[in-house]
């Protein structure tokens, strides 16, 4: 072997010294065609030799035993100097080519990547992907024709071209390396992915899925993407004739209605043009209206009759879609005195964040009954701003200069957590002009509390409907959605001008209303009544069925039968589309009343039965979402920020219309009527509630919630004990005092925390969040008067230390935990701590 391996060495020299010369001899700047001839063959005969030495080597290698490594090292040593004499065997076929036409005396043969520095060719690589078959193969089909390079060259060059991993990879490399495999390999891929029928079947499916899409892009894009298809077609050379005629109605079912209605008026115009086909016409003309579309906003540009901004705007052709207009963009309007630049800057937007659906995402109506965890969730999950509700980028990123207008924080109205969620569509006015319809008994949000709500039989002549109703004695007059009155084509009989009383003693301006006399029977059809209705775009928000449960045992065993489940067979809107006023349900009410173990009670109507009230041991929900119906209506034309205050806490009162300089005095007046001096000898304070304390909530889930985390958070510290010791010196000290068994009435109930101050005299000691709230509810401090601010008074204080020669400063221990609270106030300060059992 080793005097093998010498020879494979003196060989190996000689063959790169004959390289050598041959490449200086190609490159010279005068040569003749026998020169290169003569050093062509003397590097031929050396190359054979070689490769003669190389073979008997390799055979032996294998014989001994030897490592993959080792092997493989060997052979590609071999192979890059076969690759080389193909290089130069290439170059020599070009050279004399040129010589058979140009004479024996040849030019220098300079190639243009001398002068000029092309990137490589890249032969394509095939994933199995039959659209990219044709393109993989038209490339590859130039080595695979090529008489000079060996099958084996070819098949390392076919295998270069697959993509690992891929099938075709895993097809060529299923057989054996060698130059007989070579050709039944490239006809295995051609059976398999070059296929003509399978090749044409993508093809036409491609064409199918742009019908589907129709509209959904530029004509300009859409018109390339035929051309690709029908190109692809036609170098199957199938679209001239037996798939022409399958083609055209499929092509002309891709475009814009609006391009087919001008192709038909045409169509006869050029029918007769040079003998085409109608395929060949049909995209002539698609053609031209692509290049006009071009000029015309070729011109826009230039002349800036309008800017084309959106590089994704829906063609000229497409079906646009509404501009969604909400009040909040017309009052930024007329508060800039802009408002026909604004109104011409409304956007279009292409879906809703939330829906999906063809309006802003800030308007949406789907949401209304969402917390504002659910909202988050949503966003994240689309990846869309906080802020503008835009999607791909983050809020710190966001430039949307947007503030909320209750909070003035950078969101839209509808992520605003102090805002209750059903109270979103009376900000978000999609409709110009028309009213907005609200109801309401209660600002109380409980989403386990029931109305009187029943499904009835709607009829005018054969026409009938079944819808939901709801019985409102809070209302004087009954309404019907107008929807509804033009589908069963109700005709108005007369008009009526309202003024609406709210609660909070707020009054709405005078509107009309549509007054139609309606036909109602129950869902038996036993009982028919007719009565006046009023008309209404929108009755209330959503109202919830009686759910399924043991109560519903209960109803059976009473004869009870109920429409308005949620399980009912009864397929109806879920939207109230009728309230029955206080003019029309007292002669409607039977009398029988029947009070349920469930805490509900039933109450029977000539239209079937109903209940209301709240079902037996449920507590308001931390995510209560749903409200209860209002009984007068809100009208475009209150001033949009009696709205925003409305929505603050779901209340109004005589302390939003006072100044906050009116407000410090009569807190201060209250304190200073209601401070005394209780029998243990302390101050003694009532809490200066600023609006009716009905409103605010237990919120004990969400005070449970909180010391489980903080339980959590101690016992990791280790500082569990040493905080229940500062409660128990509270209560040794009759700071705070352990409620009784079996107390009831209203309470609430405060989340606290441990605030850690290392060197002070109290390093421990609970903070209490009093800002803590269920959504929809006030909070404790939302319910209390600030006062007035006596840290502004501080400069002052200090200015009057100095009057005097001695100064003097004192500190009460504790202070704030000597003044004690009303008796009657300390069920709103209540709070939760672990038992020592």
């Amino acid at each position: 072997m080793d005097a093998l391996k010498q020879k494979r060495s003196t060989l190996r020299s000689a063959f790169t010294r004959s390289a050598n010369n041959l490449e200086a001899l190609l490159a010279a700047t005068q040569l003749k065609a026998s020169d290169i001839e003569i050093n062509f063959e003397q590097i031929s005969e050396r190359f054979k030799q070689l490769k003669e030495c190389d073979t008997k080597l390799l055979e032996l290698l294998q014989k001994e035993n030897c490592t993959s490594d080792e092997y493989e090292k060997e052979y590609i040593t071999c192979e890059s100097y076969e690759d080389k004499f193909i290089a130069l065997k290439i170059k020599v076929k070009n050279v004399l080519a040129g010589d058979a036409k140009n004479g024996t005396d040849l030019p220098h043969y300079t190639d243009t990547a001398s002068k000029c520095k092309l990137p490589e060719i890249q032969l394509p690589t095939f994933d199995g992907n039959p659209r990219e078959w044709l393109n993989f193969w038209t490339q590859f089909q130039k080595i695979h024709e090529e008489a000079s390079i060996d099958d084996r060259d070819k098949y390392q060059y076919l295998i270069q071209s697959t993509v690992p991993g891929s099938p075709p990879r895993e097809i060529v490399e299923s057989f054996p390396a060698t130059a007989e495999n070579y050709k039944k390999a490239v006809e295995y891929l051609k059976e398999r992915f070059g296929k003509e029928s399978v090749l044409v079947q993508v093809y036409i499916r491609d064409l199918l899925q742009l019908v589907i899409a129709k509209n959904k892009c530029e004509l300009s894009t859409l018109y390339d993407k035929l051309q690709t298809r029908i190109r692809s077609l036609d170098s199957l050379g199938l679209t001239k004739d037996k798939y022409a005629d399958i083609l055209f109605p499929l092509i002309e079912s891709t475009l814009p209605v609006d391009i087919v209605k001008m192709w038909d008026r045409q169509r006869h115009l050029v029918q007769d043009t040079q003998g085409k086909s109608d395929l060949d016409l049909l995209m002539d003309f698609v053609k031209n209206e692509v290049d006009s579309e071009f000029r015309v906003k070729i011109s826009r540009e230039i002349f800036n009759t309008g800017k084309i901004t959106n590089k994704k705007s829906v063609s000229q052709y497409s079906e646009s879609k509404p501009v969604v207009s909400t009040a909040c963009e017309l009052l930024t309007a007329n508060d800039n005195n802009k408002s026909t630049e604004n109104i011409r800057k409304f956007k279009k937007f292409d879906s809703c964040i939330f829906c999906d659906k063809s309006h802003a995402s800030e308007s949406c109506n789907e949401v209304l009954n969402m917390n504002l965890d659910c909202k988050k969730d949503i966003l994240k999950k689309k990846k869309a701003c906080f802020v503008c509700l835009k999607r791909f980028h983050r809020a710190n990123q966001c430039k949307s200069g947007h503030k909320c207008h209750i909070c003035k924080k950078r969101h839209f109205v509808i992520l605003c957590p102090d805002l209750p969620s059903n109270k979103l569509d009376k900000l978000s006015n999609g409709e110009n002009d028309e009213t907005k319809t609200s109801t309401l008994n209660s600002h109380v949000q409980l989403s386990d509390v029931y109305l009187q709500t029943l499904i009835v039989r709607l009829c005018n002549g054969k026409k009938e409907m079944f819808i939901r109703a709801i019985y409102d004695t809070g209302s004087m007059k009954s309404y019907m959605s107008s929807d509804i009155a033009q589908s069963m084509n109700y005709e108005p009989i007369s008009e009526v001008n309202l003024k609406q009383s709210l609660f909070g003693a707020i009054e709405t301006d005078e509107v009309s209303y549509k007054n139609y006399v309606i036909e109602l029977s129950n869902v038996d059809n036993s009982y028919k009544c007719k009565f006046e209705v009023l008309g209404q775009n929108r009755i209330c928000s959503e109202i919830k069925q009686i759910p399924s449960g043991p109560w519903l045992k209960e109803f059976k065993m009473h004869g009870i039968k109920l429409t308005d489940l949620e399980n009912s067979t009864l397929k109806v809107d879920k939207e109230i589309k009728l309230l029955i006023g206080a003019d029309v349900a007292g002669k409607l009410f039977t009398g029988e009343i029947i009070p349920l173990k469930s805490n509900l009670t039933a109450v029977h109507t000539r239209l079937g039965w109903t209940v209301l009230g709240k079902l037996f041991g449920s507590e308001p929900s931390v995510e209560s979402k749903h409200s209860l119906i209002i009984s007068s209506l809100l009208t475009q034309t209150r001033c949009i920020s009696d709205l925003w205050s409305l929505d603050v806490l779901g209340i109004t009162g005589s302390a939003h219309r006072q100044t906050a300089k009116e407000l410090e005095e009569e807190t201060t007046k209250y304190f200073n009527e209601t401070l005394c001096v209780n029998a243990e000898g302390r101050y003694e304070v009532a809490l200066p509630w600023v609006v009716d304390n009905s409103s605010l909530p237990e919120n004990k889930k969400l005070a449970e919630k909180s010391l489980l985390s903080t339980k959590r958070k101690l016992m990791t510290s280790g500082k569990l004990e040493a905080y229940g010791e500062v409660f128990d010196n509270w209560l040794n000290l009759g700071i705070i005092e352990k409620i009784p068994r079996g107390e009831t009435g209203r309470v609430h109930y405060l989340p606290h925390r441990p605030v850690i101050k290392e060197g002070s005299t109290t390093s421990m000691r609970p903070v209490f969040n009093a800002s803590s709230h269920a959504l929809g509810f006030p909070s404790l401090n939302d319910c209390l008067s600030t006062g007035p601010n006596l840290i502004e008074i501080i400069p002052t204080i200090l200015n009057r230390f100095r009057r005097n020669y001695v100064g003097v400063t004192s500190d009460i221990e504790k202070a704030f935990l000597q003044i004690s609270i009303r008796e009657k106030d300390r069920d709103y300060l209540r709070f939760l701590w672990l038992r020592k059992d």
